[in-house]
């Protein structure tokens, strides 16, 4: 999994990080991906996000792309 390391304007969607949390890395952006949801939606997400949705999916993709779409309009809904 290739996340992109001091990219301007990095904000992962679910946690709303931008700098990096680990103290050697403090000066740095928080490393993200996009990854493309069921419905083709881009959602940003830093790694360890992403870790959690993959251990909510079970590792499934299919399961992971449709939690990524399910997550994104709850926040919608809830306006976060």
């Amino acid at each position: 999994m290739n996340f992109k390391y001091n990219k301007k304007n990095a904000k992962c969607m679910w946690c709303k990080r931008t700098e990096n949390p680990h103290p050697e890395f403090l000066h740095e952006t928080i490393p993200t991906k996009i990854f493309v949801s069921m419905l083709g939606r881009e959602i940003e997400l830093c790694f360890n996000c992403y870790e959690e949705e993959k251990k909510k999916s079970n590792s499934n993709e299919s399961d992971f792309k449709k939690n990524l779409d399910f997550k994104f309009e709850a926040m919608k809904i809830l306006k976060l």
